[in-house]
């Protein structure tokens, strides 16, 4: 029961992106339109949306916040690539439309208050090293979540992902794109949870 509990968040997640990722329709809809087809896009908001509100839950025994923003340096001068998701400790230095019922939630955040970056990504199928290089000035914990990867290719990439600096790679599950075939991950969840759990431990 407590690991229904605790999971719940990414299995709903899991079976939402999943009926999206192998849906006929949509995949003949993007394979004509491509980049063009914007519902691409907003399903990557959407997984890191989701993914904020879930972590919010999850590190709640935690003194920390979880946003969608941008780090600043020490001096407010520098600004860091935009983050999906930041774990941090309480205050910001702006947002961009916040309110009640805000549309979107942006935050300016100082770097010495950031705990850990998660970059979220759809399909992975390869490792971004510039994005890790432009992050590590601002904080020392850099993690990966994909919405799914390649059935058979994940260690690889596990493997390539702490090459580059990266604290991890996980993903909610894997997908075969020739025969549509979709596997969830729970143990990824799980070990996700924990390593984040055991970052904020050292850094709160």
């Amino acid at each position: 029961m407590g690991q229904k509990l605790i999971y719940s968040d990414f299995e709903n997640l899991a079976v939402e992106l999943t009926g999206w990722r192998t849906d006929p329709e949509l995949s003949e809809a993007e394979r004509i339109k491509g980049s063009g087809l914007v519902l691409g896009f907003v399903k990557g908001l959407r997984l890191s949306a989701r993914l904020i509100y879930a972590l919010r839950k999850s590190l709640s025994e935690f003194p920390v916040d979880v946003d969608w923003g941008h780090l600043l340096d020490l001096n407010e001068d520098s600004i860091s690539p935009e983050c999906d998701i930041i774990v941090h400790h309480k205050g910001i230095i702006q947002e961009w439309n916040g309110s009640n019922k805000p549309v979107m939630d942006f935050k300016f955040i100082q770097c010495n208050h950031a705990i850990a970056i998660i970059n979220c990504k759809s399909h992975l199928t390869s490792i971004d090293k510039t994005y890790y290089s432009r992050l590590k000035p601002y904080v020392e914990h850099i993690l990966l979540f994909a919405e799914c990867c390649t059935l058979g290719k994940t260690e690889a990439l596990k493997r390539r992902a702490q090459k580059v600096g990266y604290t991890g790679l996980w993903h909610l599950y894997s997908f075969e794109r020739d025969t549509g075939t979709a596997v969830n991950e729970p143990k990824e969840w799980k070990d996700f949870l924990i390593t984040l759990k055991k970052i904020c431990l050292k850094k709160t």
